[in-house]
């Protein structure tokens, strides 16, 4: 009797345990369908996703070379700046160099006959 019960108890629970395999494997061929529609869909989605990333990486490398042809060409204005205000500053130098000492020459000269013509104007007007 205790080995009938023994063997129907077990012959219970291998039927539980296969019905429990089962559910389990049809519930694992149901994940696996929508794992591979999953994928499908997905693998669409990716060559259109792929194009436009290549396509906005390809813009943005011209962005970024346009961006740095025109800093190039800002400092090379910039420079350009630089010299001519060095070159300016020379010029001034050189000018005053040269033209302050006739000048200043003509205004004594200036001077002098103002003062030589208020001498004899002062001396004819006493007269």
């Amino acid at each position: 009797m205790i080995l009938e019960i023994s063997v129907a108890i077990i012959a219970l629970f291998a039927v539980i345990f296969v019905v429990g395999m089962l559910i389990t494997l049809v519930q694992i061929r149901k994940t696996a369908a929508e794992a591979a529609r999953l994928m499908e869909t997905s693998r669409q989605h990716i060559v259109p996703l792929s194009h436009d990333l290549t396509i906005v990486v390809h813009d943005l490398k011209k962005i970024i070379q346009s961006i740095q042809k025109q800093i190039g060409m800002v400092e090379h204005g910039v420079g350009e700046i630089t010299e001519t205000i060095v070159r300016l500053n020379r010029f001034e130098k050189v000018l005053q160099e040269k033209l302050e000492p006739p000048i200043m020459e003509f205004a004594t000269l200036v001077s002098a006959i103002s003062r030589v013509l208020r001498a004899f104007l002062d001396l004819w007007k006493k007269k």
